[in-house]
C-alpha cells in the first residue's frame, strides 16, 4: 500500500547521495546510536543523523527538513562455518548487522511508503557511514619487501593447532619462514597470548607471520612483519601457505582480523568484580562515570578526555546551552561536538548498567557500552593529521594538541580562556658559576616537566643477572645454529620517589653559554621557578630516554603522595647588583623559536609572531602563514632604549656610584641634565632602597595571595615499553575515591597504580 505526503519534493529531499556525508550510525548531537532500541533518524535533505526523542525533531524544526529515514541496526543469526582440518580453529562469534528502515514525515506525523524513495533508501543503506569509516580508510596496508625475499623451510612436524610453547589454541601466528606456531602478544590486562610469536622472532629473527584463522579463500589474511613493525600485504601468500600444506582455496575465516578487533565492540563483557593486577575493582555507573569505547587504538585519547571533562571549569563552560540555541548543522559546529562529549561523559545517560548472561541464561557480569566520539576525534585531529590514523599515539602530545584545540575554539566563539587554568609565569634563572652573575627570563608555560633518575648500576647488574639465567635455561632446548648472543635491551623496574624527581628539577642543569660579564664561554646552572601558580598544575614525567638514538622507557616505580607543597619552587628574590643585565620579561622561549625557524621561517618573523601570541606556537604559526606576503615581518626588532653608558661614566666621575647613576637616568628618560638635577634634589639611597623593597614586597604579596599547596587530582598511566605501543588508562579522584577509567570500563579502585604515572594533574588548594 502506498502512503505519501505533499513534502516528498526537492525542498525536503536530496535525491542523490553522491558526494554527501551520511550520518546514519550516531546522532550528531548526542551518542544515541542506530543500534539503540529505537534507532536514529537520518534527514533526507542534509543526511544529518538525530536521535528520535530530541535531536531529530529539533533539527526538523530549525531547518524545516521534514522527511527522515528511521534506521535501526540489529544483529542477525549466523550459520556456523566448517572448521579447517589443518588449523582446527574454533570459530568466534563475529556479529553481523542488518538494517530496519522506515520513512517518516515529521510534519505530517505519519509513516510513508512511496516507491519514489526506494532508490534513495537503498543508496543510504549501501553508503559507508561518515564517522565509522573515515578514520580507518585514511590508512592503507602496503606490501613489504620482506614478503618477496623470504626463504622458507619445509615443515617437519605438521601441528598448527596450538602454540608450540604454551599450547594456547587461539590467537595463533604462523611463521612463514619455518612454520613455527606461536601465540600473540600479551595485552596489558593479561589477555591475548603469551608473546611466544614475538619471542620466536627475537630469538631467530624470522620476521614474517600470518594470523591463523584470518585466512580467507580469496587470499586475504592478517600478515605482520616484525622487521617493518607493521601490518603488511603478502602478494605471494598463497604460495607461502602451500609450503606448509595450507590450501588457501579451502580456508574459512574463523577469527577476527586485527582491523576487526580494532573497530568492533569488544564482546567479552566485564565481570561485576573486575580484576587488575590482583586487586578487586568495583564497576560504577551514573553521571561522571561513563566510559569511552576504544575506536581504534584510542586509549591515549580516552584517558586525556576523561581527565579534561572531569575538571569543573570545563564541565561548566561546555554545557548543552549552546546546542539548544545553535542553528548550524551540528557535524560542522566545533562547539556542538565539544558539548556533545561533555554531556555524554557527565550526564549519566550513556553510563547504563547492563547485565550479561551466559549460554545457560544465568548471570555472567555487569558492563556499560560507553560512548564513541568519532566526530570529536576527527575535529581535533585536523590540527595534526597523525592523530587521524588508528595508530597508537603519545598521550602527552594529544594533551598539548587538545589544549591548543580548546584555545582556538574559545577564541572563535569568544568564550572564557580556560587554558589559563593550566598557565603560569615561569621564571628561568641562569647563574654563571664563574662570576656568580645571573640572567632572568620570564615566560608563559603550561606544563611543569619533571625528570626521572635512571636506575643505579647495582639495579642494572641484578636485572642482567636474572635475565641471563633465563636466557641460559632457554638455550638448553635450542639448536646451536639458532642460538643468538645474549643481549640486554630492557631497562629494569626500580623504585624512586616523586620528591626525588622534584629534587632533580631543583638541582637544575648545566648549560654552556657566553657570559657577558666574563666575556667568555662559561658554565651556567639553569633553574626553573614559579612566578605564579596555576589553578591546575600539569606535570608530565620524562620516562623516555635515548640510548644510541633509540628511545627507551624508564620503568621507574614512583612513590607519590597526594598533597605537595611547591613553595621550594617559588621565584627567589635576587640581588640586582648580581644581575648580568636588566631583567626582561621575554614572551617566547628559545625552544619554540627554534621549532618555528626549523620550518623555514626567518628569525625576526618568528620572534614577532611568538611575542605577539605570548609563546603560543600554534597561533604564531597561523599568523606567520597569513602574513607571508608582508616583508616588514622580517625587519630587525627594535631594541628597548638602553641607559647611555657615556652618561653613566660622566656621573660616576663626579663621585656617584654606577647604581645611583643608572637609577637617576632611568627616572629622567636618559636625560643627563635632568638626571644631575634629580641626584642633587632627591635622597637617592632612600629611594633606591624603597624601590627595591617595593619590588620585593610585590613579589611576596603575589605568592602570599596564591597558595603553593596542591592535591593530586588525576593521573594518566602508560603501560608498555614504547610511546607508540602499549596502553593508557587514567585515574581520577571523585568524591574522595579513586576511579579507574580504562576505555569503556569504569570502576572504583582502592589502590590505584599512581606509581606508574606518565602524567600527573594537581589541583591548587585554594
Amino acid at each position: 500500500m502506498t502512503s505519501t505526503c505533499e513534502h516528498i519534493n526537492e525542498q525536503h529531499i536530496t535525491w542523490s547521495v553522491k558526494g554527501q556525508m551520511i550520518y546514519k550510525n550516531q546522532c550528531t548531537r548526542c551518542f544515541v546510536e542506530a543500534k539503540s532500541e529505537n534507532g536514529i533518524q537520518v534527514c533526507l535533505k542534509c543526511f544529518n543523523g538525530g536521535c528520535i526523542e530530541i535531536h531529530s525533531p529539533q533539527h526538523s524544526y530549525q531547518h524545516n527538513h521534514y522527511i527522515v529515514l528511521n534506521i535501526r541496526l540489529y544483529e542477525i543469526e549466523q550459520q556456523k562455518q566448517s572448521v579447517d582440518e589443518i588449523t582446527q580453529q574454533v570459530i568466534e562469534d563475529i556479529p553481523q548487522l542488518d538494517f530496519e528502515t522506515s520513512v517518516i514525515c515529521l510534519k505530517c506525523q505519519k509513516m510513508l511508503n512511496s516507491p519514489q524513495l526506494d532508490g534513495l533508501i537503498q543508496s543510504i543503506k549501501q553508503t559507508n557511514a561518515t564517522s565509522f569509516g573515515l578514520i580507518i580508510d585514511e590508512y592503507t596496508i602496503q606490501p613489504c619487501q620482506h614478503t618477496l625475499t623470504i626463504q622458507q623451510r619445509q615443515l617437519v612436524v605438521k601441528n598448527l593447532q596450538k602454540c608450540r610453547r604454551c599450547r594456547l589454541s587461539t590467537n595463533l601466528w604462523l611463521c612463514l619462514q619455518c612454520g613455527h606456531v606461536g601465540c600473540g602478544r600479551k595485552i596489558f590486562d593479561g589477555s591475548g597470548g603469551n608473546n611466544h610469536a614475538v619471542d620466536h622472532f627475537v630469538e631467530l629473527q624470522h620476521h614474517l607471520v600470518v594470523k591463523l584463522g584470518t585466512i580467507t579463500s580469496d587470499g586475504q589474511a592478517d600478515v605482520f612483519c616484525y622487521k617493518c613493525d607493521d601490518a603488511v600485504v603478502d602478494k605471494l601468500l598463497k604460495e607461502h601457505l602451500a609450503t606448509y600444506g595450507i590450501e588457501i582455496e579451502k580456508q574459512v575465516k574463523t577469527e577476527k582480523t586485527m582491523a576487526e578487533l580494532t573497530q568492533d565492540k569488544i564482546l567479552v563483557l566485564q565481570l561485576s568484580k573486575l580484576i587488575e593486577e590482583g586487586q578487586v575493582l568495583d564497576p560504577i555507573f551514573g553521571p561522571g562515570f561513563t566510559g569511552i569505547d576504544n575506536i581504534g587504538n584510542t586509549c591515549y585519547m580516552n584517558s586525556v578526555i576523561q581527565v579534561i571533562f572531569s575538571i569543573h571549569e570545563f564541565k561548566q563552560l561546555y554545557s548543552l546551552e549552546h546546542q539548544f540555541n545553535c542553528t548550524s548543522l551540528p557535524y560542522n559546529c566545533v562547539l556542538c561536538q565539544i558539548c556533545k562529549v561533555n554531556h555524554g561523559l557527565n550526564s549519566g545517560e550513556f553510563s547504563i548498567k547492563k547485565e550479561s548472561k551466559n549460554v545457560q541464561g544465568t548471570f555472567r557480569n555487569f558492563y556499560q557500552d560507553g560512548i564513541k566520539p568519532y566526530d570529536f576525534k576527527l575535529l581535533v585531529a585536523q590540527g595534526n593529521s597523525n592523530f587521524l590514523f588508528n595508530h597508537q599515539q603519545d598521550a602527552q602530545e594529544y594533551w598539548q594538541l587538545l589544549n591548543s584545540f580548546f584555545q582556538k575554539t574559545e577564541k572563535q566563539f569568544k568564550l572564557p580562556q580556560l587554558s589559563s587554568i593550566f598557565s603560569y609565569d615561569q621564571t628561568t634563572i641562569l647563574k654563571c658559576e664563574n662570576c656568580g652573575g645571573h640572567k632572568v627570563n620570564v615566560v608563559k608555560n603550561q606544563e611543569f616537566k619533571v625528570p626521572v633518575e635512571q636506575p643505579t648500576q647495582d639495579q642494572i647488574d641484578l636485572y642482567r643477572k636474572q635475565e641471563k639465567q633465563k636466557y641460559e635455561e632457554r638455550i638448553k632446548t635450542m639448536k646451536p645454529e639458532d642460538i643468538k648472543p645474549f643481549s640486554l635491551k630492557d631497562i629494569p623496574e626500580y623504585v624512586t620517589t616523586f620528591e626525588r624527581c622534584l629534587q632533580l628539577v631543583k638541582e637544575g642543569e648545566r648549560v654552556d653559554i657566553v657570559c657577558p660579564s666574563c666575556q667568555s664561554l662559561q658554565s651556567f646552572i639553569k633553574q626553573e621557578y614559579f612566578k605564579t601558580f596555576p589553578k591546575y598544575l600539569f606535570v608530565p614525567v620524562n620516562r623516555f630516554v635515548q640510548e644510541n638514538w633509540v628511545p627507551k622507557k624508564l620503568n621507574a616505580s614512583i612513590k607519590i603522595k597526594e598533597i605537595y607543597d611547591f613553595s621550594d619552587f617559588k621565584e627567589p628574590v635576587l640581588q640586582d647588583k648580581d644581575a648580568i643585565k636588566e631583567q626582561t620579561e621575554q614572551e617566547y622561549t628559545e625552544d619554540t623559536l627554534q621549532i618555528l625557524m626549523g620550518m623555514g621561517f626567518g628569525e625576526n618573523r618568528c620572534k614577532r609572531a611568538l611575542i605577539k601570541f605570548k609563546n603560543d606556537i600554534e597561533a604564531a604559526m597561523i599568523f606567520i602563514m597569513k602574513s607571508l606576503d608582508d616583508p616588514t615581518q622580517d625587519q630587525p626588532l627594535k631594541q628597548k632604549e638602553q641607559i647611555n653608558e657615556k652618561f653613566i661614566e660622566q656621573i660616576v666621575i663626579m663621585g656617584f656610584s654606577h647604581d645611583q647613576a643608572r637609577f637617576a637616568l632611568s627616572k629622567t628618560d636618559n636625560d643627563l641634565k635632568r638626571a644631575m638635577d634629580y641626584i642633587f634634589n632627591h635622597d637617592l639611597e632612600a629611594e633606591m632602597n624603597q624601590t627595591q623593597a617595593k619590588q620585593q614586597q610585590q613579589k611576596q604579596d603575589q605568592f602570599d595571595n596564591q597558595t603553593s599547596k596542591y592535591q593530586l587530582f588525576a593521573c594518566i598511566v602508560h603501560l608498555g615499553k614504547s610511546v607508540q605501543s602499549g596502553h593508557y588508562v587514567s585515574y581520577i579522584k571523585k568524591n574522595g575515591e579513586w576511579i579507574l577509567y580504562n576505555d569503556s570500563k569504569v570502576a572504583k579502585i582502592a589502590d590505584p597504580a599512581l606509581n606508574k604515572g606518565y602524567m600527573y594533574i594537581f589541583k591548587r588548594l585554594d
